[in-house]
């Protein structure tokens, strides 16, 4: 990829450069040879007015100072020069092979000086100079109103094209310079592009290979590519965490399913002995057996509502707490009302919470479990919901609030960990609190247990007040 964008850096460069000086070269011949017919016209009418006496007095053609002159002149500036009169006859010349004394017809250039007028242009030589291209400039020898001849001088193509390509070559040395510069600098700037790419990929690579802890910087390169190496450690983190959430799961499920399959082996060893010899000791055993199942499935539930909590990653939505606490209320009460608990709901008209969906409803389920496991007959057992107001919206509070034995400082603390259980008799999963404090991270709340003034367990379950704006539960 380096090279790659190396190589369009360089190729975009080299383009600009071409489009700008070969119009440039062009522009600089155009102004060579123009300054060069303007320096030709200024001899040439110099030449003129030196012939003029000559030609005034019908001296000219053979005139050897005006021959020493032209030829002086031709030496020092490259350049032919030839003097006709007013007939188009060759009376002068620079080169000594020039045809002096001979009408030279069919010359538009002498034709329009003879005019009157000057004339200029480039065409291709007469055999005087090998039939190479010149640039040529002819102007009349007058004499007051009267035209005496006409002066033609003819300047090499060739050396026109000495001149601009020297120039050329000076803008030649700035564009090499220029493209070595551009190379450099496209070299440097791939490097600054490429450099955060490719600890993307060796980070990508680190993770694919299973190297878990692997992050990418996200303090270099491109706001694009910080914001890629963010999400790509997000990504990393979720993977840690759902690969986490699974180890756990597997050692925590073997730990646990481990104590009721051994028993739920025995309990069915123990009938298949007492099958035949005592019918009724069987059947008691089998009794066992069933209620080893039943725990063995409420263990595995739990475990998959656990892993289910760790692993999904919902969207928050707006539920009222008040309305989940009186539907939840309505279904308890039966139960509590069997076991002589009377349940109390305090709650104002609505209370909207900011929650994953169905987290609200399985955070009080759980807690009012647990405390009517706990609460003696005759007890009452209060939900409340409380309002605060905070500049950050404000926070919703529920509060489950029980009678019973209550439980020490360190096991209020432990008791939001998986298979934590103080209970002896084995019964509840020791998951219930745990999948309460996954649902709370979740939603953004926090959740605790606290004494209550009576001596038992006060569980708290603190959420964020929400708008009506978001989308509803």
């Amino acid at each position: 990829m380096k090279l790659r964008l190396v190589a369009v850096l360089v190729a975009l460069t080299a383009l600009v450069l071409l489009v700008q000086d070969v119009p440039l070269a062009l522009y600089l011949r155009s102004i060579e040879s123009n300054r060069i017919t303007t320096e030709l016209q200024r001899d040439a009418f110099v030449i003129a007015g030196r012939s003029e006496a000559a030609l005034a007095d019908g001296t000219a053609q053979n005139n050897a100072p005006l021959t020493a002159m032209l030829m002086a002149y031709s030496r020092a500036e490259d350049t032919e020069v030839l003097v006709v009169d007013a007939n188009e006859v060759v009376v002068a010349a620079s080169s000594p092979v020039a045809p002096v004394g001979r009408k030279l017809e069919n010359r538009p250039e002498l034709q329009s000086a003879l005019s009157g007028d000057t004339a200029s242009g480039e065409k291709t030589a007469t055999a005087s100079m090998s039939g190479i291209g010149v640039l040529y400039v002819a102007v009349p020898v007058l004499s007051g109103a009267r035209t005496l001849g006409a002066v033609r001088l003819t300047y090499p193509a060739s050396n026109l094209d000495e001149r601009v390509n020297e120039r050329v070559k000076g803008l030649a040395i700035v564009a090499g310079l220029t493209l070595l510069a551009a190379i450099a600098v496209a070299f440097l700037l791939a490097a600054t592009i490429t450099r955060p790419i490719r600890r993307l990929q060796e980070t990508t690579a680190q993770l694919a290979s299973g190297d878990l802890n692997a992050r990418a910087a996200t303090d270099e390169g491109a706001p694009e590519l910080r914001k890629l190496g963010r999400d790509l450690n997000t990504m990393s983190d979720r993977l840690s965490n759902l690969v986490e959430a699974q180890r756990s799961f597997a050692g925590d499920a073997s730990h646990q399913l481990r104590t009721p399959l051994t028993a739920l082996r025995l309990r069915l060893d123990e009938a298949a002995d007492k099958m035949t010899t005592s019918p009724a000791a069987a059947e008691d055993s089998l009794d066992m057996a069933r209620a080893e199942t039943e725990r063995l499935q409420h263990v595995i539930d739990g475990l998959l509502r656990l892993a289910r909590a760790e692993g999904e990653r919902q969207e928050l939505v707006v539920v009222d707490m008040s309305t989940v606490a009186a539907e939840r209320f309505g279904i308890w009460q039966p139960l509590a009302e069997e076991q002589g608990v009377h349940l109390e709901l305090a709650a104002p008209k609505s209370a909207l919470i900011l929650a994953v969906p169905e987290a609200a409803e399985q955070i009080l389920d759980n807690y009012l479990d647990n405390a009517l496991s706990v609460s003696p007959a005759g007890s009452t057992l209060m939900v409340t919901i409380v309002e605060a107001p905070g500049t950050d919206g404000g926070t919703t509070t529920l509060l489950v609030t029980d009678a019973g034995p209550g439980l020490s400082a360190e096991a209020r603390t432990r008791a939001f960990d998986r298979f934590w259980s103080e209970r002896e008799d084995n019964a509840g999963t020791g998951l219930g609190l745990a999948i309460v404090r996954h649902l709370a991270a979740a939603s953004g709340a926090s959740v605790e247990l606290r004494e209550s003034a009576s001596g038992g367990i006060e569980a708290v379950a603190t959420f964020r007040r929400a708008n009506p704006g978001p989308r509803r539960a």
